[in-house]
């Protein structure tokens, strides 16, 4: 469906430009001139539809339900591209020898954003409209999806089973579009499936279990699913390997360390004299972090912490604010240690820690650790008590946030290790831009 979106973007971008250059020659149309614009404007739709990934407008799964800012951000993607382009427009219009008037990119680009906004609102729309639900079973995760239905208008919950008894014998299934079952019910009752088969597949209804559906909707596993020993062995500890993304991913981290060396180097001196000078310490050191297979490596970072405290410093403040203090790490990217993608490397003494009382823990260990990752684009920085040998909880809240949070972190990096690909590490570099902007407040759980 992606796929999709981008050729109908595609098509509806290049149609506009030629309907806008035709317009504004006094209705002539000349083949060679548009093709003269295309060096131009093929440029501008990459920046664009690099900005709506960026903003997740090819997120489709994420719109079943309205989001007040959604406007909010096609609006600073229209801006942000106008800018871009135009100012790319102006640069290389000598390169290109072609009379581009801004007046032309700027309606262009206010039709296909307004063909944006129409396009995922019909889609969520069409797509999402009268959504009748069937429910069977009981669980956490099916309580948390009867939550996200109530606030989804197209969603409606047309019967609710808590058990198979409950079905009645020539139950209508016309009006019926899916049947979310616990997966609770399939595993302690055999008969179970027999009853869905009769009831509802062998009538076409479409049937998922609770897990699945709150993976796609999500893009995270639920809690449930990291307890399922069944799911883990199947879904993950038997994925076959792709012997050649790790190949490219490795070429592509070699090459994205050393093409922003030189550009983060100039800045890396500076900050490095600011925490030298202002806050009078070493500005360099390392951690001693996990990484693939559980082995220890020593990840390099700017400091940021009063040393034997966990009070930042001056400058410390404002490079956590902006994740600066990971500019060392491009080393790390180099040495093979991590990938510019991958869950991040957590403290050797959280991980054995987390290890004890979280099951699957290790499972984050299957690829190699990342500058960024998925769970940091989606979920705020987890605290961090274990910093001695033994953890520091104030009080029993303090312990529930610290395992409630690390449980959402693993929930989104087994999702990344599931589904790793090099689409995927694309979107989230593309997005982490934008995520550094973002306060951890902001961001849903």
């Amino acid at each position: 469906m992606r796929f999709l979106f981008f050729l109908l973007d595609f098509i509806v971008f290049f149609l506009t430009a030629a309907f806008v250059i035709t317009v504004r020659s006094s209705g002539s149309w000349d083949l060679l001139y548009f093709l003269n614009n295309c060096k131009v404007l093929v440029p501008v739709f990459i920046v664009n539809i690099i900005l709506l990934l960026i903003f997740s407008f090819y997120d489709l799964r994420r719109s079943y339900k309205r989001h007040s800012n959604r406007f909010v951000e096609l609006s600073t993607a229209f801006i942000v591209s106008f800018v871009v382009s135009a100012a790319g427009i102006y640069f290389g219009l000598n390169l290109f020898h072609i009379p581009t008037p801004k007046t032309n990119l700027l309606l262009i680009l206010l039709i296909f954003y307004c063909y944006i906004f129409l396009s995922r609102n019909l889609y969520r729309l069409l797509h999402f409209s009268q959504t009748k639900v069937v429910c069977l079973g009981t669980s956490r995760t099916l309580n948390r999806l009867r939550e996200v239905w109530k606030k989804a208008p197209n969603f409606k919950v047309i019967y609710d089973f808590k058990s198979v008894e409950e079905i009645p014998q020539g139950l209508d299934v016309n009006d019926i579009d899916f049947l979310v079952v616990s997966n609770n019910i399939l595993e302690q009752d055999n008969n179970t499936a027999k009853i869905i088969f009769d009831n509802f597949v062998s009538k076409n209804v479409i049937c998922l279990t609770d897990l699945a559906l709150f993976e796609y909707i999500f893009s995270r596993l639920a809690k449930e699913t990291l307890r399922n020993a069944t799911w883990l062995i199947k879904d993950i500890a038997n994925k076959k390997k792709n012997s050649v993304y790790p190949i490219i991913k490795r070429i592509f981290d070699v090459l994205f360390a050393l093409c922003l060396l030189p550009v983060f180097l100039p800045l890396g001196i500076i900050i490095y004299f600011l925490v030298l000078f202002i806050d009078k310490q070493n500005p360099i050191f390392f951690q001693e972090r996990v990484g693939i297979g559980g082995k220890a490596i020593q990840i390099c970072k700017f400091r940021t912490m009063i040393i034997g405290t966990e009070t930042p410093t001056k400058v410390g403040k404002v490079l956590r604010k902006f994740r600066l203090d990971e500019i060392p790490q491009l080393i790390n990217i180099l040495d093979g240690n991590i990938s510019v993608v991958g869950p991040r490397p957590i403290w050797m003494k959280e991980y054995e820690f987390l290890k004890e009382y979280i099951p699957a823990h290790s499972l984050r260990n299957v690829v190699k650790p990342g500058l960024t990752g998925w769970s940091q684009l989606n979920f705020k920085a987890p605290p961090v008590y274990v910093v001695l040998e033994t953890p520091k909880f104030e009080n029993d809240f303090q312990k529930h946030v610290y395992f409630r949070d690390a449980f959402v972190r693993l929930a989104y990096d087994v999702w990344y290790v599931k589904n790793a690909s090099f689409m995927l590490d694309l979107e989230i570099m593309l997005k982490t831009a934008k995520r550094a902007f973002i306060r951890d407040k902001k961001l849903s759980e």
